[in-house]
């Protein structure tokens, strides 16, 4: 084994010890201190033990399976009422069975034809603008649909060094590093849907924290602001590029789509693909239905029977049950649970859902003492204000930083104070959850923002200079716009 190796071993295991003594000694060591009940405390130490492993080993799994397991040594609850309460969770639920089906229309290339259909629009042609904007919102839908932005890029980045190549915009130009930073925020798309995608982590604690304020988390407020948030984002990016930057888009005039060499067969979905799509597109449509369905009505009850997880198990059982031409199985659904699931989200959003549980419960007192301790600071903050400061500190933060750990301990702290403004009228815990969970996600400064960063920061075209101007700008954008909108729906809602 090298030196090098065995250094890092060595953090490793120091890593590794920091957790263990957070998960199991930092309780039976810290006296109660500030209201807080003894379990109480061991419950703070597991937080902080799984987080701080998690940033600094960029392992999920493994330390959320150990968190959950002091939770048991803690007496916080028993063996069986742990497994009822990670397993029975609807949006742990919603985690395994979405990704799975997602995975499949993946898999399919569905997803794949349908970017080439968007470039094959006549009225792209010879306008700039027009093909810029067309090319982040069909990353930005087709984000949405698959909540995947490591997909996303893998997808579009070669479509759009074809384009760049076609027009010749040179590598070397703000043009090309601009475009590259433009599909690349427009992949936060993935993050919109309230009941796809790895943000559902953020989600479960959110609903959590809301729960035992006897609150429900708002998919429909959710979806909407979300939505807006991101698309007014990339919008403003669009207009920054053309009117405040003034790029030189003309080389864009030149793009042809016929000089790609697209055959007819990467224009036209086969029926599984089409089968496939379709299928998800009427799981996502399902759930939004609660936006307009009549309260009282018979449809309205049987939406609510099903809910917003067996709505999933069901279409991922029936596309189990289909037979191909050929006889086989239309999708293997043991494969896909195994290999399309990210266990580690399933854990680690187990363990910090219950956290956040525990951080808002009334029974152990670190609701009162974090509120005590914030309340010079926060306490008398407008909803303005704590708007600002969450989607500051999270955007800061997750450009240093893995941005989902962040994002979950702004939610412990933010979102009980949420939580009592909007009972009192004054905001809303769900708008909130959006301006943390999008804000955590708004990462590329460094290559240890987030997972997937390396895929822009790698490029050869991709300097410091731009990343720390252009890209300084952009995170400045971002913050605006998404301050501004969860704070006109905080009152809205």
């Amino acid at each position: 084994m090298s030196a090098s190796a065995r250094k890092s071993n060595a953090s490793y295991y120091v890593c590794v010890a920091v957790a263990v003594f957070f998960m199991f000694i930092f309780g039976r060591i810290v006296p109660a201190f500030a209201g807080i009940t003894p379990v109480g405390i061991s419950m703070l130490g597991i937080f902080f033990g799984v987080l701080i492993v998690t940033i600094a080993t960029g392992e999920t799994f493994w330390p959320a399976l150990l968190g959950l397991f002091a939770m048991i040594i803690c007496d916080y609850t028993t063996a069986g009422g742990l497994l009822a309460t990670w397993f029975g969770n609807v949006t742990i639920q919603q985690i395994i069975w979405v990704m799975a089906l997602t995975g499949a229309v993946t898999e399919s290339g569905a997803v794949n034809v349908l970017a080439r259909k968007v470039l094959k629009i006549k009225a792209l042609q010879g306008h700039p603008v027009r093909l810029v904007t067309a090319l982040f919102l069909a990353v930005l839908v087709c984000s949405a649909l698959v909540s995947s932005p490591t997909t996303m890029l893998l997808l579009w980045y070669p479509i759009l060094d074809t384009i760049c190549d076609m027009c010749g915009v040179e590598k070397d130009s703000d043009l090309k590093r601009s475009l590259l930073l433009g599909i690349y925020i427009s992949a936060m798309g993935a993050y919109v849907l309230p009941f796809k995608g790895v943000h559902l982590s953020s989600i479960a604690i959110i609903s959590g924290i809301m729960e035992a304020s006897g609150l429900a988390f708002d998919n429909t407020a959710y979806l909407l602001v979300s939505t807006l948030v991101v698309l007014a984002f990339v919008l403003a990016y669009i207009a920054f590029m053309c009117f405040v930057w003034k790029l030189d888009l003309t080389p864009l005039r030149d793009f042809n789509v016929d000089k790609m060499g697209l055959t007819e067969a990467d224009l036209k979905m086969n029926g599984r693909q089409k089968i496939l799509l379709g299928f998800m597109v009427f799981g996502i449509v399902f759930l939004l239905l609660s936006m307009v369905l009549p309260k009282g009505s018979a449809i309205t009850a049987l939406y609510n029977k099903i809910g917003s997880t067996w709505i999933w198990i069901l279409l991922f059982a029936i596309l189990c049950i289909m037979r191909d031409g050929e006889g086989k199985p239309f999708i293997n659904g043991v494969k896909l649970l195994q290999t399309k699931t990210m266990w580690g989200i399933v854990a680690v959003a187990g363990c910090f859902t219950i956290c956040g549980n525990a951080i808002a419960s009334d029974d152990l007192g670190i609701k009162a003492a974090i509120a005590d301790f914030l309340s010079p600071i926060l306490g008398s903050a407008s909803w303005p204000i704590m708007v600002i400061l969450c989607v500051v500190i999270s955007t800061v933060f997750t450009n240093i930083t893995n941005g989902m750990p962040v994002s979950f301990t702004i939610n412990a702290v933010c979102i009980p104070l949420a939580c009592t403004m909007q009972i009192n009228g004054g905001g809303n815990a769900t708008v909130l959850g959006v301006a943390t969970i999008l804000s955590a996600m708004c990462a590329f400064m460094t290559n240890g923002a987030i997972a997937y960063a390396t895929l822009l920061l790698g490029r050869e075209e991709m300097t410091n200079k731009f990343i720390f101007t252009k890209g300084l700008v952009t995170n400045a954008i971002y913050i605006v716009v998404a301050s501004v909108i969860c704070i006109v729906f905080g009152y809205i809602f």
